[in-house]
């Protein structure tokens, strides 16, 4: 048993998505929302804009001399999404004026900013301060007004917004307790809200409410759930240390999920870690999880790739490819 968990462990560390290959358009698409963040910092007061910077660097894992890339940890979809929303090839859509796309690209990079920092913040792996909390007001107003100009002649485009930025707060203070993975991942949709006001605006310029933005939203969505799980099985240690209920614990019965939330005391937690892996070997659950990310991203591919979007699903279908072909389905 000792070897099955050891194997378990070493699994999860390298579990990951699969890579994808950018094109030369999609790659000047994405330089885009780096030059975002640089706007936001020279968008501060001129004493705190070198700070602001270094502190960027730093949260994106960045050091002096590197090239300035503040997304390299964010799988494609998140931004790219953008990319094939405008793209020129892409079937039926209407042309958006230049202000559209660019008023897109600014309001999703300073959600996805946000979306990670308000997670950081919240447990305490960065340290609330003058800047942070300057750095968060200041995105925060940029994105908003950047969702306004947006909105503008969309039916419902300014009720959309007030929506998703509702269920975004709303999930991420909710306490009650997620008995079921399906209840799990549908809590993450919401969490997903700042994310999705963009797309969703862009599509609704498109082709007005309709099955295609609603359908927009449960891909995008899939692939924001397949991304939180995979986190979970990568954080699974980390997890279990700090008592974080993933979608790991989740899967526990009752008794066991006891047992992981007694592993912040230093007294029983060796023997409680050790049985609650064995549980989590017996029972197949990390294969579980893997069968659910596999079927979220299958799920967005076919969702996509109904409207034409082929370059937009062979993404999906890229990230899929280990856990597909690690037998996680």
């Amino acid at each position: 048993m000792e070897d099955k968990i050891i194997s378990c462990l070493s699994r999860c560390a390298q579990t990951d998505f699969g890579s994808t290959t950018l094109s030369k358009s999609e790659k000047a698409f994405y330089e885009r929302f780096n030059g975002e963040i640089l706007s936001l910092c020279r968008s501060l007061p001129d004493s705190v804009q070198t700070d602001s910077l270094l502190f960027l660097m730093q949260y994106s894992g960045l050091s002096l001399g590197d090239e300035l890339d503040f997304f390299s940890n964010y799988y494609p979809p998140s931004w790219s999404i953008l990319y094939w929303l405008s793209n020129d090839d892409t079937p039926d859509a209407k042309r958006f004026k230049k202000r559209d796309v660019t008023g897109a690209v600014t309001a999703q990079s300073m959600a996805m900013f946000l979306h990670s920092l308000d997670d950081h913040l919240t447990d305490h792996q960065i340290s609330v301060s003058p800047l942070t909390l300057l750095l968060r007001s200041q995105a925060w107003t940029i994105m908003n007004r950047a969702f306004c100009n947006l909105a503008e002649g969309v039916p419902g485009g300014k009720r959309t917004v007030r929506h998703f930025i509702a269920e975004y707060y709303s999930s991420v203070q909710d306490s009650k307790e997620l008995d079921s993975i399906d209840r799990y991942c549908d809590a993450f949709r919401g969490q997903m809200g700042l994310g999705m006001i963009a797309p969703t605006l862009l599509s609704m310029k498109m082709k007005g409410v309709s099955d295609f933005t609603r359908d927009l939203q449960m891909a995008y969505g899939s692939f924001g759930i397949a991304w939180r799980l995979l986190d979970d099985i990568k954080d699974m240690g980390d997890d279990m240390e700090k008592g974080a209920h993933s979608a790991i614990y989740v899967y526990l019965p009752e008794k066991v999920r006891a047992h992981w939330n007694t592993l912040r005391d230093r007294g029983p937690a060796r023997a409680a870690k050790r049985g609650i892996l064995i549980h989590i070997v017996e029972h197949g659950i990390i294969d579980k999880i893997r069968a659910r990310i596999w079927a979220e991203l299958e799920t967005a591919a076919a969702m996509v790739e109904a409207y034409g979007l082929k370059g937009f699903g062979q993404e999906f279908r890229c990230l899929a490819q280990p856990i597909r072909n690690s037998g996680g389905h």
